[in-house]
This record gives structure tokens, C-alpha cells and sequence, in this order.
């Protein structure tokens, strides 16, 4: 993580949940999205204080590989990895900006970007995604991009993602 004070990031990131959730509904009538905007802007501010996330390229490699692709290419691991040290944490809060950041875009109807972002999410809690701390982040995650791509009207896209999502929380709830 930078060496942004960890309250600064908070509050940035508790104003931005309220102007998504709560704001939303005294947005002028001709800005319908002005609050996400906001959101959004302060969410990109979060993510910068948290600095960039280390990218190794088998591991993404083998992220683009096997993202929403069923039970058998998500290549679950046979052992729960726990989100546990200063790595592990930054790239949990990283992905939690990354959903927001997804989800934002969706509802703003800007929806490559926002896939863009719910991958991402994906690709930094892909070896943590049974650990209790994460497994129910990467699920939504596969469910919003689940939904997006039936909305694209590719429905064998969407099923792989929601059956992706269903496999994890099956087993998860197995272990």
C-alpha cells in the first residue's frame, strides 16, 4: 500500500459508497449520474492511494485462461488460500476498488469498462477466492459479469460465468 494515511482511504471510500447509494436519488434530473461520476472519480482517488497492484504474467496468463470458464478451467485449488499479509491485503482492497469501479460503470451504462474492472477483481483474488475474506466478492463479481453478458445477449458467456460462480460457492460451502 502507498503511504497514504489509512483513514484518508476509508473516508474516500465510505463518501464514495454514499454518493452511489444514497445520493443517487437527489441527482438533478438532467445529470442522472452525477453522484457516480463523483463516486467514480473518488474511487479512482482510492485506487491510486493504494498504489499499483504487482502483476506477475503466468499468473495472469492462467487468470485470462480459466475467468468464468466453469468448474474445470477455474482450476480451483485443492487448498484454501487465506488472505493473510501486507501481498494478500493490498490486493483484497485493490479488488474491492476494482468491483466498485466495475459496478459503477455498469450502472452508468458504460459496460466494456466496466468488465474491464469486474476482470480485474477477478484476476487479484483469484487464488484467495475461498477464503472467507473473498469468496463472496469473486462471486458477485461472476454474477455482475454473468449479467452483463446476458444483457449482450451471449448467453453461453453469461451461463459460464453464473456456473463458475455456483461451483465456487458449492465448494466453499463444501470446506
Amino acid at each position: 500500500m502507498a503511504d497514504a494515511p489509512w483513514a484518508e482511504i476509508r473516508e474516500k471510500f465510505q463518501t464514495a459508497l454514499a454518493l452511489s447509494r444514497v445520493e443517487l436519488h437527489k441527482n438533478p434530473e438532467k445529470e442522472p449520474y452525477k453522484s457516480k461520476y463523483s463516486a467514480r472519480a473518488l474511487l479512482e482517488e482510492v485506487k491510486a492511494l493504494l498504489g499499483p497492484a504487482p502483476e506477475d504474467e503466468d499468473e495472469r496468463r492462467q487468470a485470462d485462461d480459466s475467468l468464468g470458464a466453469g468448474e474445470h478451467a477455474l482450476g480451483l485449488p485443492a487448498e484454501l488460500v487465506e488472505a493473510e499479509g501486507p501481498v494478500a491485503q493490498g490486493a483484497v482492497r485493490r479488488a474491492v476498488i476494482e468491483f466498485h469501479l466495475g459496478v459503477n460503470h455498469i450502472d452508468t451504462e458504460e459496460l466494456s469498462a466496466g468488465e474491464e474492472h469486474l476482470v480485474k477483481c477477478l484476476r487479484l483474488l483469484r487464488k484467495y477466492r475461498l477464503s472467507h475474506d473473498c469468496v463472496s466478492l469473486y462471486i458477485q463479481a461472476q454474477n455482475n459479469l454473468g449479467i452483463l453478458w446476458s444483457e449482450r445477449e451471449e448467453i453461453e458467456t453469461a451461463q459460464a460465468y453464473l456456473e463458475s460462480s455456483e461451483a465456487l460457492y458449492n465448494q466453499y460451502m463444501k470446506e
